[in-house]
C-alpha cells in the first residue's frame, strides 16, 4: 500500500513536467517581497510541495495552480519578513519534529520511504523545516498580539458542557468540515467576491475553491477543519452548520476576519467518552484557535499592505 503511494507521488510529480519543464528553462526572479527573491524554479519547487500536503490539487488548471503556488510563496516570504521584526528563529526543533512527523504519519509512510518521496520531489529537510518554522513563530507572533483580545465565555462552555454529560445519551452530533475564509479589501468587493467563491466552487468544488481562494491557515489542505463536535462550534456556526446535508455549503458568515463559508463533508454521532477537564479544555481550545485564525487573517492582510512587493 505505501509502495504504491510513494509511485502514486511520482507518477504525480512527473505529470506536472510541463510546469517544471517551463520553469526551469531559465532562472528568473519573478517577484521580490522585501528583499527575498522569488524564482520560477521556487514555484515549481512549491507546486510539488502543494501536492505533497494535497494530491486534490492536481484536479486544478495548470494556470491557477501556478498562480496559487505564486500567492503562497509571497505569503510566506511576507510571513517571514514580519517575524524577523519580532523574533529569531530557531529553538523550535521539538515542534518542528513533531510536525515532520505528523505529516509522514499522514501520508502513511515510513522514514525511508518518506525521505525518497521527499528527494523525488526536489523537497530537501531544511526546505521542510523553514516552512514548517515559518508557520509555528507566526502563530507565536499572533498569539503574543492577540492573547488579550480573545473573548470566551468560559461560564457558557461550562454550563452547556455540563448539559452535555448529563444527558443520558451521551451523543453529540459532530461535523467534518472544510472552510473558505475571505476578507474583502472593501466592503464594496463584498459581493464580488462571494460571486467569484460561488463560481468556483461550482466549477472545481469547494476543496479546491479553497485551495486557490481562502486566506485560512487550512487552504493548503483544501480548507480541511477536521471532526468537530458541536459543542465545540460557536451557536452562530452552529445554527448554519445545523441546516446542511452532507455534501452542501453554508452561506457565508459574518466573522471577524471577514466572511466564512463552511461545507459539511461528512456527519456522525460521537460519544462523549472524556472527563469533563479533558473536554472542557478541548472546547476552549477549539474556540482559542478559531479566533486566532481570525485574527491572523486580519493581521496578515494589514502586514501585506504594509509589505513591498516587486513584480519583475
Amino acid at each position: 500500500m505505501k509502495k504504491i503511494k510513494i509511485f502514486t507521488f511520482l507518477v504525480l510529480m512527473f505529470s506536472f513536467f510541463t510546469i517544471d519543464n517551463l520553469y526551469a528553462k531559465k532562472l528568473e526572479i519573478l517577484y521580490k517581497v522585501e528583499n527575498y527573491p522569488i524564482t520560477n524554479k521556487d514555484v515549481a519547487k512549491e507546486i510539488n510541495y502543494l501536492i505533497m500536503l494535497n494530491d486534490n490539487l492536481k484536479t486544478i488548471d495548470e494556470k491557477e495552480l501556478i498562480q496559487y503556488a505564486t500567492k503562497s510563496i509571497i505569503k510566506e516570504k511576507v510571513k517571514k519578513n514580519e517575524i524577523l521584526k519580532n523574533f529569531k528563529f530557531g529553538g523550535n526543533e521539538k515542534l518542528v519534529k513533531g510536525q515532520i512527523e505528523f505529516l509522514r504519519n499522514n501520508l502513511n509512510l515510513n522514514q525511508s520511504e518518506f525521505e525518497i518521496l521527499l528527494s523525488s520531489l526536489d523537497i530537501s529537510e531544511n526546505y521542510l523545516i523553514e516552512k514548517i518554522e515559518i508557520e509555528l513563530m507566526w502563530n507565536k507572533l499572533i498569539y503574543t498580539i492577540y492573547k488579550d483580545k480573545l473573548v470566551i465565555n468560559e461560564t457558557e462552555i461550562r454550563k452547556k458542557l455540563k448539559e452535555d454529560l448529563e444527558n443520558p445519551s451521551n451523543f453529540l452530533d459532530e461535523y467534518l468540515l472544510h472552510e473558505i475564509l475571505f476578507t474583502p479589501s472593501q466592503i464594496s468587493d463584498l459581493e464580488t467576491n462571494q460571486l467569484k467563491i460561488e463560481k468556483s466552487i461550482k466549477e472545481i468544488g469547494f476543496e479546491n475553491t479553497a485551495n486557490v481562494l481562502s486566506e485560512a491557515p487550512s487552504s493548503k489542505l483544501g480548507g480541511k477543519i477536521g471532526w468537530i463536535k458541536e459543542n465545540q462550534l460557536s451557536k452562530e456556526v452552529l445554527n448554519n452548520v445545523k441546516k446542511l446535508e452532507v455534501g452542501d455549503h453554508t452561506s457565508p458568515i459574518n466573522v471577524p476576519g471577514g466572511q466564512l463559508f463552511l461545507f459539511l463533508k461528512d456527519k456522525r454521532k460521537s460519544k462523549l467518552e472524556l472527563s469533563f477537564d479533558e473536554e472542557y479544555k478541548k472546547i476552549l481550545s477549539a474556540e482559542q484557535n478559531r479566533q486566532l485564525d481570525q485574527y491572523s487573517s486580519i493581521y496578515y492582510k494589514k502586514t501585506e499592505l504594509n509589505t513591498k512587493i516587486y513584480d519583475n
